[in-house]
């Protein structure tokens, strides 16, 4: 009895279906968090969830509730710039986003409202693109200051182009299926949108991340100051 037990508990069904029971809770809290600090632990909860699907990727068996205040916590450092910066950059964008719409809508047909508006969609995109892979990149390598990770982000944005172009293409079925039924957010949302990149991306920044200690062991680099800003 005690070993047929042990075996369902040790089963792929069962592991995935707890996988699946503690995103849906870990997501509910994540919109708790968010909503009752008035979004500014939404930045950290992402990046909290990110390191608990790094965690189902390879395997490590933490308990994501606590894992997911615990790196809010611990990567305090690096989450209030990217609550800084995330938004900051929703607030501009989307708020010039905004007003390109009211006018179009208000006005008559005006080529350079519609060529305003494309090129803050296209900006919009591209800071999605590089948020998700800083964000990925932050779960393999975490020794460089902020602003590096950022410019390594972009770079990486630039240079995996079709990798880049697909996590926006499974944004974006997300996005429809959260449009067309908006209270499934509290339960299936970002958080199975990480699984996917997060599968998806894996060998790319394992190579990375192995390519990123090689090059910090390089003599010329040894003494060079690479590790994050204090607190």
């Amino acid at each position: 009895m005690a070993k047929s037990l042990e075996q369902k508990l040790d089963s792929p069904f069962y592991k995935y279906m707890k996988r699946i029971g503690e995103l849906i809770s870990i997501n509910f809290i994540f919109c708790v968090v968010s909503i009752g600090s008035l979004l500014v632990l939404f930045f950290p909860g992402l990046v909290s969830m990110h390191k608990i699907i790094y965690n189902y990727l390879h395997d490590i068996d933490q308990n994501v509730y606590k894992t997911f205040f615990k790196e809010i916590k611990e990567q305090w450092s690096f989450n209030w710039r990217i609550e800084l910066l995330g938004m900051g950059f929703i607030l501009v964008v989307g708020g010039l986003i905004y007003i390109d719409f009211v006018y179009i809508k208000r006005t008559e047909y005006n080529i350079i409202a519609w060529l305003s508006l494309a090129f803050l969609i296209a900006v919009a995109l591209a800071g999605f693109t590089i948020f998700i892979n800083l964000m990925l990149f932050n779960d393999y390598y975490k020794d460089d200051t902020f602003n590096m990770m950022l410019k390594k982000a972009a770079l990486i944005s630039r240079k995996k182009k079709k990798t880049s172009f697909l996590n926006l293409i499974i944004f974006g079925c997300f996005f429809v299926v959260m449009f067309i039924c908006p209270y499934l957010l509290p339960f299936l949302s970002y958080p199975w949108y990480i699984y996917a990149i997060g599968a998806i991306n894996r060998k790319q920044f394992t190579k990375i991340s192995q390519e990123e200690v090689e090059r910090a062991c390089l003599p010329e680099n040894l003494f060079l100051p690479v590790t994050k800003e204090d607190e």
